[in-house]
């Protein structure tokens, strides 16, 4: 596809003096339209005379004495040229050069290229020369800094944050986000959420991140934070294979006893063997099941806490390759990458709780201090095969399959809000499992010479999420010292209770969009395009949850906190001294579907020679349909959204000269609602409890951008940015009045965000000396960007939600997730040693306190403190077959506080207090 390319080169006059002459010259693409080609090593042989060539594929080499030279062009991933080539004093030789993606003749050497899209380099070439605002972190970049998955990646951008498995982008939360693999659209796992968890994908098998802030007409309308496009790893280049293995600890993890709750053989690699699945024997709802009704017991698993090795976390992969040439001009890449990793991580001495608008504790809530036990696997399998028949003709089908894990064990410890004299223990165990299976077929086709382009591609996403067996356990101390289990929020039965939850989710998208090219400029180069494309979606979800209490006696329930099996047994059961409830509640099962036709078209239009103007118009027809049992009439119920949506968006970019660009755009589009948003599911947490609201509708979003961009050198950027938005109904989540004090989801009355971006890399002897030094500055590399924001919600207190009011503490306040500042830097250092190549690199992150979920009723909205992020990354590439690699994650291990900020008594309560530890690894890459 568009990873295919080669180097090289044209004029470019220069002072010469009198007695030597100069090579000058400029390297271009005749596949890509003639784009230059930078980042060329050009060298006079048998020297060590040589440049490279600048991001606009120019270079010059000074100073030479009259005579003939041979001049050797080289890049990674390329084939070498030899050129032989006369200089004469006084003057400049100019040699350019025409090359192509397919195999080329220049000079009777035959050169076969592939292009190399993951570069920082070819990344910021790439941003540079787009006609949109857009930000890429390449491979190159992520292996540098010791990311291991996507997620954590994008934090490297400006404006991006995460926080637990959501990701902010300019203060927007999960719902305005979207995220796209290979440019196709992907789902969420989670029914919470939207954005897809994209810690789900290692780094090893991406090419390139993009990162689309700005709207275009060409995507999706359902935007607005931003479009997070994942490029895969397609293409080898050559023959390859490689093996990595590696190991680390988590200091929390590994200095404690760790513990998790009963499950099946396999799950050290991520794999349930049915021991949790729910039993098909309490399938009548609303029964309560007792030794008359049960002769078999219906649960394989039980309740005690099990102490599981703490460490040490492993990680493998293999990757593999080939590219066969299959004729004259056409070859056949095929990839493939297996990797499996898992991960320990516990939080001790946590602490927790609830308090009041007095700042008091909350009557019928929690105060705690607790202790948290985390286990994590991901296994991912990617292929993909690439067919070129020609340069103008390619065709690529990308699998994917994902199983994600995570099992975690919670235990507290404390005291109720209604008995502060002894203490309450509580104990949940969660065992979630994610399957995600992908499809894709892309394509690229070109037609008379260039003039005219197809582009398309199809996927069908198959999403699973199961949670096949929540256990939790309430128990309370006596006077007298012993340990019962019971109800302690009285009017709440299922605080001891199994849970089962299981979503199907099936996704399918196309995307097809045709390019006319149209009036060359001087250099036979195409100025104009018009494209019109087309996209469709559906979507179609099953999703089902079953909860079981149990109910007996609390006065004859008296158990050891650490073996409640003793009580919760097969005898026990089938003896009548407990039973069990099936309590499913008839809206926490729904179905759901949705469609999106939409078309567009764009034309990018060369003003003036300076001046580019890329234009948009998508129009999108949406229906979404979500069924349910209405909550209180239990009859069946259907919340429908259908719209058509008309979404215009405009890119000006102004070239200031050949390094520096000038960058406008503006855009309407919209937000829509999840599925489980508007389905009336109750999700309960142990002090938290939310439920869906079916009278969402969407918002309408319009955005605006400025940025200056300043390309200095190869690999360097300077650029300052400005951005705004004005959402009109935006949903948040919100408290409502309810004897529970559950939360909902709202369309408020309007938001508005403003900020500001910087981003700055450069090279230290480019800072400090000049760029000709070549001292030890020059082996380093600094970078840093930095977002500040003012964001501001107005809540609309008329709204209700299933026939109750709502009860918010602020009717105006800043936007959830938000925090007023983001701030990123690096420092890397690159240098080789004989025949190592090393590299470190140190990044640190931090951000301002952000709202982390808004009060109710007067209660304070809860904040989470700031805190800091440090990492370490060293890799040395020992020869051509060894790597080793290090790494230290989270060194400073940060206190991370919530607190509630009670305005009305000038107080800040903390609500929440824990650390994760910090993580130190060491891995092996051995390349055959």
């Amino acid at each position: 596809m568009k990873h295919i390319l080669v180097i090289f080169t044209l004029f470019f006059s220069v002072i010469t003096i009198a007695q030597t002459g100069a090579i000058a010259g400029k390297l271009t693409d005749k596949d890509f339209n003639n784009e230059p080609l930078p980042f060329a090593n050009i060298l006079i042989k048998g020297t060590t005379t040589g440049t490279t060539s600048d991001i606009d594929g120019k270079y010059i080499i000074e100073n030479l004495s009259p005579g003939t030279y041979t001049v050797i062009f080289s890049f990674v991933g390329y084939e070498t040229i030899e050129r032989q080539v006369e200089v004469i004093a006084g003057q400049t030789k100019t040699v350019d050069v025409i090359m192509g993606a397919s195999a080329a003749t220049l000079d009777q050497v035959v050169i076969k290229t592939t292009a190399k899209r993951e570069t920082e380099s070819a990344i910021l070439l790439e941003q540079k020369k787009a006609t949109t605002i857009q930000t890429k972190i390449g491979a190159t970049e992520l292996s540098k800094k010791g990311v291991g998955d996507v997620a954590t990646g994008l934090t490297k951008a400006a404006g991006i944050s995460k926080e637990s498995d959501k990701l902010y982008v300019r203060g927007l939360g999960d719902r305005y986000n979207t995220a796209y693999l290979n440019g196709l659209p992907i789902p969420s796992l989670n029914p919470k959420l939207k954005l897809l968890d994209l810690g789900i994908f290692p780094t090893k098998i991406v090419e390139n991140l993009g990162i689309y802030k700005a709207y275009s007409s060409s995507l999706y309308g359902d935007f607005a934070g931003a479009s997070v496009d994942i490029n895969t790893k397609d293409r080898p280049g050559k023959e390859l294979l490689e093996i990595g293995f590696g190991s680390g600890v988590n200091t929390t993890a590994i200095s404690n006893d760790f513990f998790l709750l009963g499950g099946g053989k396999y799950d050290f690699f991520g794999l349930d063997d049915g021991s949790r699945s729910p039993t098909p024997l309490l399938n009548i709802p609303g029964y309560t099941y007792n030794s008359n009704d049960i002769e078999l017991y219906p649960f394989k698993t039980g309740f005690n806490p099990e102490q599981r090795l703490d460490g040490p976390n492993v990680n493998a992969n293999i990757l593999a390759g080939h590219s066969f040439e299959t004729g004259e001009s056409s070859k056949l890449d095929i990839l493939v990458l297996g990797s499996f990793s898992n991960g320990h991580e516990a939080t001790i001495d946590g602490f927790e709780t609830v308090y009041n608008s007095q700042g008091e504790l909350d009557l019928g809530s929690f105060l705690f201090d607790y202790n948290r036990y985390k286990y994590t696997t991901n296994s991912t399998v990617l292929g993909s095969a690439s067919f070129k028949w020609n340069s103008n003709n390619t065709i690529t089908s990308t699998t994917l399959f994902v199983n994600d894990t995570e099992d975690e064990l919670r235990e507290f410890t404390g005291v109720s809000g209604e008995n502060t004299e002894l203490n309450t223990f509580v104990r949940r165990g969660t065992f979630q499992q994610n399957n995600l299976f992908t499809q894709q077929i892309t394509g690229e086709h070109k037609f008379n010479e260039g003039k005219y382009q197809l582009n398309y591609g199809a996927a069908y996403n198959k999403a699973l999420g199961y949670i096949p067996d929540r256990r939790q356990l309430f128990f309370s101390e006596r006077q007298d010292g012993s340990v019962v289990l019971g109800n302690f929020r009285n009017t709440n039965d299922s605080d001891n209770q199994r849970f089962y939850q299981e979503l199907n989710e099936d996704d399918f998208s196309t995307n097809v969009a045709f390019d006319i090219n149209f009036s060359k400029d001087e250099d036979d180069v195409y100025k104009n395009k018009l494209t019109f494309g087309i996209n469709t979606r559906t979507k179609d979800r099953d999703f089902e949850a079953q909860q079981i209490n149990y109910i007996f006696d609390a006065n004859n329930s008296v158990v050891e906190f650490n073996n409640p099996d003793a009580f919760l047994n097969e005898t026990n059961l089938l003896n009548d001294v407990y039973s069990v409830l099936e309590v499913t509640r008839p809206q926490n099962s729904y179905t759901a579907d949705f469609s999106n036709f939409a078309s567009f078209a764009l034309l990018k239009w060369q003003a003036s020679e300076k001046t580019v103007i890329n234009a948009g118009l998508r129009v999108e027809d949406f229906e979404q349909n979500v069924f349910f049992k209405d909550p209180v009439t239990i009859e069946d119920s259907v919340g429908t959204i259908d719209e058509t949506f008309i979404l215009p968006s405009l890119d000006v970019k102004y070239v200031l000269n050949e390094k520096t660009n000038l960058r406008f755009a503006a855009s309407k589009s919209v937000t829509l609602p999840l599925f489980t948003e508007t389905a009336p599911f109750l999700d309960e947490d142990v002090n938290e409890f939310t439920i869906g609201n079916p009278n969402l509708t969407n918002s309408d979003n319009y955005n605006v951008d400025i940025k200056y961009e300043y390309f200095p050198r190869n690999g360097e950027v300077f650029s300052v940015g400005a951005f705004g938005k004005y959402l009109d109904q935006p949903i948040e989540k919100i408290r409502i009045a309810s004897a529970n004090n559950n939360n909902s989801f709202v369309n408020s009355d309007n938001a508005k965000i403003f900020g500001g971006e910087v981003e700055y890399r450069q090279q230290l002897n480019n800072i400090f000396t000049n760029e000709d030094d070549e001292s030890l500055l020059s082996n380093f590399s600094f970078g840093l960007n930095a977002t500040v924001m003012y964001t501001k919600v107005v809540i609309d207190p008329t709204v209700t939600v299933l026939n109750a009011s709502i009860a918010p503490t602020n009717l105006e306040r800043k936007l959830q997730g938000a925090s007023p500042y983001i701030f990123n830097t690096d420092i890397n250092f690159s240098k080789e040693f004989g025949n190592h190549d090393v590299s470190a690199t140190f990044d640190f992150n931090y951000f301002g306190d952000r709202i982390y979920s808004a009060g109710g009723n007067g209660v304070g909205d809860i904040f989470e403190k700031g805190f800091a992020t440090l990492n370490f990354n060293f890799k040395d590439v020992i020869n051509k077959h060894w790597e080793i690699g290090f790494s230290a994650k989270n060194i400073l291990n940060p206190t991370i506080d919530r607190y509630q900020d009670q305005e009305d008594i000038n107080q800040e309560l903390t609500v929440s207090s824990y650390q994760i530890g910090a993580n130190f690894s060491l891995g092996f890459t051995y390349k055959f």
